[in-house]
């Protein structure tokens, strides 16, 4: 049961992400209004996981799950009618909320399921997200072009939504239960102490996270504007960064058996960001004279960094609770607010860039990050020893 929920979270908020250049065509503006616009729903998620830690913690997860999916599906069902950039920025941010909200509570269930059952379950469940992702990229690859963008965002989060709802009714008897019990770890002034906060776990996990955001977010503008491949065509990097992260995260415990984590983390995110840069700079060339062999080029690229990338979310996660005293649901707030807060800043950076020279070069950017998450390799194999 939550492997399913996992599953549709991935389908449920990245349905309408392969589709991101009819929504921008909707609201009329350039690469760097609309970046912008859509890195603002990290406000609402910046305001969600102030508050959502305390809620789980009172009112268990089953309850905040439900709440949070409330909000988000409609808020999504509704932003793909919107032409207003005012009414957009409002409903992005309610996203944003209802994302962070229920990541935190879908996520602590997974961590009181895996302190039971004394498996690290982190990966493969957030392989499950990825195969969610996944789905629905595929089907809105097939859509774009023969349904209208609202009849297929619509449709997909009711279905969604209902699940959901079904599922979480059924886990009932097995979800983290609430508590009256008022507990320190959750007040704002020990969840935000900065003694408290494991910051380097935040930033490799901030390291990590930005090129998986700026894959949602450009891939598919990328490909129809500077990679000249048809609206069809156009998400299909997408689906293959996500076929990779998938890969990558349901094959992880198997690796680690042969290669310790530190080793790993080095290998993966030095080759994937090399790859990718290299991919970047012929396919674009490549593609003035041939599109499909530029295009080619990017995907090739895009398929190794989806791999190097693929495990390293969760395993900062999974680290940062090793490392902590704290809750689940306090650490993976603390380490969703540093990364958000972050987000906030990086992805207008990324945006503006893409504005002014080149989507191309301003994917440089999160690739550097995620080389740099190389850093980080010896902490987080000191951590899981």
């Amino acid at each position: 049961m939550l492997g399913a929920l996992f599953f549709l979270f991935g389908v449920g908020i990245m349905g309408w992400v392969p589709r991101f250049p009819e929504v921008k065509e909707n609201l009329n503006v350039g690469n760097g209004q609309f970046g912008t616009l859509i890195s603002m729903g990290a406000i609402g998620s910046v305001i969600s996981l102030v508050v959502v830690g305390p809620l789980v913690h009172r009112f268990g997860s089953r309850k905040v799950m439900t709440a949070s999916a409330t909000v988000l599906f409609c808020a999504i069902a509704v932003i793909v009618h919107i032409s207003s950039e005012w009414q957009f920025l409002f409903c992005n941010m309610m996203i944003g909320a209802g994302i962070s909200a229920f990541h935190i509570a879908v996520n602590s269930q997974a961590l009181f399921e895996q302190s039971r059952e004394r498996e690290n379950l982190m990966p493969r469940l957030h392989g499950l997200w990825s195969v969610g992702a996944l789905t629905t990229a595929m089907l809105s690859g097939l859509l774009i072009g023969n349904v209208p963008l609202w009849i297929h965002i619509d449709a997909l989060c009711a279905f969604v939504y209902i699940t959901i709802l079904i599922l979480i009714k059924n886990i009932s008897s097995s979800s983290l239960k609430g508590s009256k019990e008022r507990r320190e770890d959750y007040s704002f002034k020990v969840l935000f102490n900065r003694n408290k906060i494991d910051w380097v776990m935040g930033l490799g996990a901030t390291c990590a996270l930005a090129i998986e955001y700026a894959i949602g977010d450009w891939a598919a503008i990328f490909s129809k504007e500077e990679l000249h491949m048809s609206a069809g065509f156009s998400a299909l990097p997408y689906v293959l960064f996500i076929l990779a992260m998938i890969i990558g995260r349901l094959n992880f415990h198997r690796v680690t058996e042969y290669i310790g984590i530190g080793k790993l983390i080095r290998i993966c995110t030095l080759v994937g960001g090399t790859t990718f840069i290299l991919a970047i700079l012929i396919g674009v060339r490549v593609s003035k004279n041939s599109p499909t062999w530029g295009f080619v080029i990017v995907l090739g690229g895009l398929f190794i960094l989806g791999l190097g990338a693929s495990f390293l979310a969760p395993t900062f996660m999974h680290t940062a609770s090793n490392r902590s005293s704290s809750p689940g649901s306090v650490v993976i707030g603390q380490m969703g607010a540093i990364n958000t807060s972050l987000v906030l800043v990086i992805k207008p950076i990324i945006a503006w860039t893409a504005q002014i020279t080149s989507i191309a070069v301003a994917l440089l950017i999160p690739t550097a990050m995620l080389m740099l998450v190389a850093t980080f390799a010896r902490t987080v194999q000191k951590a899981n020893d």
